[in-house]
Parts: structure tokens; sequence; C-alpha cells
């Protein structure tokens, strides 16, 4: 068929629009932050503003969604979202036809991140992939054979909400993005002249984009917050790899940033916490290909999908 697809993330820090032709060459990218003041209407305002400009330039045939949270991919109904106010009982997809008079289709971004991934990054070749992201929250999304698995209503895979702990502890609460930032702080502000906190304060940057240089300066306290977060990650993807068990787990989100550290260390602790029987052939482990565009990429493949 001719013409393109716009693939759209909307999540909780920023909104991606990306405009790609059918062999998913991105001809088009908007982006921009959520900001402080954290509400769907403002997201809504930017969004019509936005699309209103790409389809007076593209023929578009068909609209792919990425959402930040739990919502009805059969009726585009979002039923919640954990970062921004305004989003519960709000059917994106209706909204969004009516605005565009084009088909549009919606998912959670972990659902389609992990369908980017398989189809175009890391999980490429793979028959069963399973992705998580680790940034603001943490997600998942299960691919088999090409197409997203879908659990019973409202979701499936919210692996940010498995528990660690019966006490409540969570891995979205322990391996997140902001989770491990919140250690780094806790741990610069007891020690205030180690190199994590000294290069941190130079750079003026969050400490978790300082953290591997300050493992190279041989800052141990830090390399122990860190080994300890990676263990904390393999006791919860054991429990995905013991009910599914996938080809291959891919890493995404902003602390896949950290580099190879994360999954040589993952794929070293993950046989800890698993069966006999399956620690002969471990998942491979790797980082995410897509990165930033996981999830608008995502969402061009699953609106083409969708189309067929």
């Amino acid at each position: 068929m001719d013409g393109n697809y716009l693939g759209i993330e909307i999540g909780g820090t920023k909104i991606q629009l990306l405009v790609v032709d059918t062999r998913y060459t991105v001809l088009e990218r908007v982006m921009f932050f959520v900001g402080d003041t954290k509400e769907a209407s403002l997201i809504q305002k930017a969004l019509r503003n936005n699309l209103s400009n790409l389809l007076l330039k593209h023929d578009i045939m068909a609209i792919g969604v990425g959402f930040g949270g739990p919502i009805d991919y059969r009726t585009g109904t979002i039923y919640r979202s954990f970062h921004v106010q305004g989003w519960n009982g709000f059917n994106l997809k209706d909204w969004l036809t009516t605005l565009t008079d084009i088909p549009v289709f919606v998912d959670n971004d972990g659902n389609i991140a992990a369908l980017g991934e398989a189809v175009l990054g890391a999980g490429m070749g793979s028959k069963r992939v399973f992705y998580i992201t680790l940034g603001s929250g943490a997600g998942g999304g299960f691919i088999v054979d090409g197409e997203i698995y879908h659990g019973k209503e409202p979701g499936e895979f919210e692996v940010g909400h498995l528990r660690l702990s019966k006490s409540g502890s969570t891995m979205e609460s322990s391996v997140s993005g902001w989770a491990l930032n919140k250690k780094l702080n806790a741990y610069i502000e007891k020690k205030p002249g180690s190199p994590l906190a000294l290069l941190t304060k130079e750079s003026k940057t969050d400490a978790s984009k300082n953290l591997m240089l300050a493992i190279d300066k041989e800052d141990v306290g830090a390399k122990s917050i860190l080994n300890a977060t990676i263990d904390d990650l393999a006791w919860g993807l054991s429990h995905v790899v013991h009910i599914v068990n996938p080809e291959i787990i891919i890493l995404g989100g902003g602390l896949s940033n950290l580099g190879e550290y994360l999954p040589t260390m993952l794929s070293e602790k993950l046989p800890n916490y698993l069966m006999d029987t399956l620690k002969g052939q471990l998942p491979m482990v790797k980082l995410s290909q897509l990165k930033e565009d996981a999830v608008p990429l995502g969402a061009a493949v699953y609106a083409a999908q969708q189309m067929k």
C-alpha cells in the first residue's frame, strides 16, 4: 500500500510523533516534553496542533499509539495513567479518529515498544521476545511470532507492579530509573566526597548519568548500589523466565544507557534464581536497539499490522 504511517508515543515524560514510510524510514519527527504541569488536556492541545501540521504534509494511512498506562487496545479507552492527570476513562482511539479521520490503533507503551524491538530492533529473528523498560517507571511487553501477547483486560506483563516482597516492594520501586536515582542521591548525601558525588556536582545532571564513570573511578559504594539493583532486576525477571521462558530479554528505557555492564551483570545474576533445568538455556539479554524510538516505531509497526 502507498502512503505512510504515524507512530505516537504518549508517556509520562515525553510525547513523540514519527512519520515513517512503508519501510519504516523516518520522514519526520516531533517531540515535546510533558513538563511539571502534567495535565492530559495540555497534551491533547499540543497533539492536536502537531497532528494538524503533520497531516498537511504527509499522506497517512493509519496511526498507531503507545500509551503509558493500562489501556483497552480494542476500544481505545484508557484505564489509568500513573503519571498524568486527566487520562483516566478517556477514549483515546475515538478522540484521535474524530480528529484525523484516519484509522487509529492503540496499546500500552510497553507492548508497543516490545513489538518495535521484535520487528525492527534487538529481537529481530526471535519468536518469543520479552521487553522491559526501565525509566520513569518499569513496564513490559511480550511478543510471540511477531505479534503482541494480550491477556485478559485490563492488561498484561505489568512487571513494574510485580512484588519483590510481601511488604510491598515492587520492581518499579526498586529497579526503575527514578528508584535508582533515589538510592544514588541518598548515597551522595551520605558520602559527599565520593567520586559519584563530585561528578554529579560538577556535571549538574542526574546521579545515574554519572554512575558508570564513578564506577570507573573505583567508587565502591556506587558500584554496590548498582549491583544490588541489578540483582533485584534478576530476581524479578526470573519469574518472567519461569512463566514464559523467552528467547531474548531486551532492556530499554533510561537505565539501558548504562551500557553493556547492565546486560552482562544481569546474565550473571539471573541463573541464581532459576530452576536447574533452565540454567543451561538462558535467554539472551540485550540492550534496546531502537532506544528512544522503540515506542513510536513500534506504534507504526502496530498500525501497519492492523491494516493488513
